[in-house]
């Protein structure tokens, strides 16, 4: 027999997603009717419109990190470049909210250097390395050429 206590979770974990989905019914039904005003309107300035053709665009959640698209990729390269050793992407993402000025929440910390750490892994250009060799993997811009000047 379960215990009372493993049955209470479960409980309380289906009535949360119950909930969620009620609320996502809901959001579905609103821009359903939103939908529908739109394409209403469209048809009173353009009757003949063909409302079928109107192709659908994927819609992106905002970041929790607070960066705009991109933007996380630059900092992070920034701070790559000003940086006098390999970092990880939790102090590259540490040095970021830092520099902004923002508390060093772990949640954002982690989300940050998650999509730091995703975006740096597509680079397919050189400019940084990562040194899976230790633990955690360490960051680091490219060395490209000898950068000392020859007299």
């Amino acid at each position: 027999m379960a215990d009372t206590h493993v049955i209470s979770a479960l409980v309380d974990k289906r009535a949360r997603i119950d909930g969620e989905i009620h609320m996502r019914r809901f959001q579905i039904m609103r821009l359903e009717i939103e939908l529908a005003h739109l394409d209403a309107v469209i048809k009173m300035f353009q009757p003949n419109y063909d409302i079928g053709k109107i192709a659908t665009k994927r819609t992106i959640e905002r970041s929790k990190t607070g960066t705009a698209r991109g933007s996380g990729t630059r900092e992070a390269l920034k701070v790559l470049r000003e940086a006098t050793e390999p970092l990880t992407t939790k102090e590259i993402a540490r040095r970021i909210l830092k520099g902004r000025g923002e508390p060093l929440c772990d949640v954002v910390s982690d989300a940050l250097a998650k999509n730091i750490h995703g975006s740096l892994s597509r680079r397919e250009d050189g400019a940084v390395t990562l040194d899976a060799s230790v633990y955690p993997a360490m960051w680091q811009v490219a060395q490209f050429g000898n950068n000392s000047s020859k007299n």
